[in-house]
């Protein structure tokens, strides 16, 4: 099983400390036990925000795999 390398305050970008600014992700992030987790939850909070901000976009899983050629 891979593993995510765990944020480290040094490593934090502004969207990180942006995110983990909000109390109820911090108590999310406290309730995990695995580091792996809370890394997880941080990248996942972020493509959230991206999302709503549009500057990403979602595509069905069919299309998805047209484009990679699968």
């Amino acid at each position: 099983m891979p593993t995510a390398p765990v944020i480290g305050p040094q490593e934090m970008d502004r969207e990180t400390e942006e995110i983990l600014a909000d109390p109820e992700v911090r108590a999310s992030l406290e309730a995990l036990e695995d580091l792996e987790d809370r890394e997880d939850l941080i990248h996942h909070l972020k493509a959230l925000k991206k999302l709503k901000e549009g500057k990403d976009r979602l595509i069905p899983w069919d299309e998805a795999l047209k484009q990679l050629g699968l």
